[in-house]
């Protein structure tokens, strides 16, 4: 499974996780299979940017605490499933998986 995370800064693991997704500078990638991490940068591409940051890593699921409608919307398209929580960093994200919950509400932008 591939793991998008919303993230303000690179620092790998540690990496906060950003408080909304359309709001990140970054994606961090995770594959769990391959237990490998990657970062992505988010560009300004049509208004969705984190999307389009992260296309080519055919990820399958969000962790993000807040999501706009849009977004939300372009990723039920694609399938893409999207997870909350109280984990505030890539690491504490991957180490509770098991623990995420179904986002079903966006924030309304």
């Amino acid at each position: 499974m591939k793991i998008a995370i919303p993230v303000i800064e690179n620092n790998g693991m540690d990496s906060r996780v950003s408080q909304h997704f359309g709001h990140a500078r970054l994606m961090m990638i995770y594959d769990s299979e391959k237990k490998k991490i990657d970062a992505s940068d988010v560009r300004e591409v049509e208004g969705c940017s984190p999307i389009v940051a992260i296309e080519g890593f055919d990820v399958d699921m969000i962790y993000c605490f807040g999501i706009g409608a849009k977004a939300m919307a372009l990723c039920r398209q694609k399938g893409i499933k999207l997870k909350t929580g109280r984990f505030e960093t890539v690491k504490d994200v991957i180490k509770n998986l098991d623990k995420l919950e179904d986002l079903t509400e966006g924030c309304g932008r």
